[in-house]
């Protein structure tokens, strides 16, 4: 999913960021802590707030995709609904959750990149050569992201509590295989954008 992230990025500015979560932890709603993530992580452009986080909680077998003030126009809450019931939930009840999360993705970029004249490829390349799963540690830009991100999340309340959770999910799942727990995709892409709650969430 990462070249896919860089693909959507380069071509629609848009940023895109998936986050799995272990659990939420006792009271929490998705949407409300989605919200509060991405505005902790502040995903996209400051001022063109051109950005997407699909959150999935693991234990609360939740997922929310939330969308930036700039792209609520196209990825509406009933755009972004249809994309989770057609694509991304039944995957998520067949256990095949890194198919799921591509879809997300991929789905959410195809429709900002219709509306901006351009297609995606989804094809991963050219920033990594191919490997088997669990072979392929973090890369560079992996590890300049990371440190960032850190930088950004202990400077809120939020990030500081989700930071742990991150770093530990980096450690144990670099090789990037769906179903646990960590992040992908959208790198150069903080830089304090904002959501206002748009986007869906569904249960499976």
């Amino acid at each position: 999913m990462e070249s896919l992230a860089r693909e959507i990025l380069q071509k629609t500015g848009m940023s895109v960021v998936v986050v799995t979560m272990p659990e939420l932890g006792p009271a929490e709603e998705i949407n409300l802590y989605a919200t509060g993530l991405y505005q902790a992580w502040g995903i996209g452009k400051k001022g063109e707030d051109k950005g997407v986080l699909i959150l999935l909680a693991v234990k609360e077998r939740q997922i929310r995709i939330e969308t930036g003030y700039g792209v609520e126009g196209d990825l509406t809450d009933g755009i972004v609904g249809l994309i989770l019931d057609r694509y991304v939930v039944p995957h998520l009840k067949a256990g095949k959750t890194g198919k799921a999360l591509y879809n997300a993705m991929y789905s959410c970029g195809v429709v900002v990149a219709g509306k901006a004249g351009v297609t995606l490829t989804g094809v991963d390349v050219p920033y990594r050569s191919p490997s088997q799963p669990g072979n392929q540690g973090l890369n560079v830009f992996a590890l300049i992201f990371i440190v960032v991100a850190a930088i950004l999340l202990l400077g809120t309340r939020t990030g500081r509590e989700i930071l742990p959770w991150i770093l530990l999910m980096l450690v144990t799942n670099s090789g990037g295989r769906g179903g646990g727990g960590g992040f992908g995709g959208g790198f150069g892409g903080f830089g304090g954008g904002m959501s206002g709650g748009g986007g869906a969430g569904r249960s499976f």
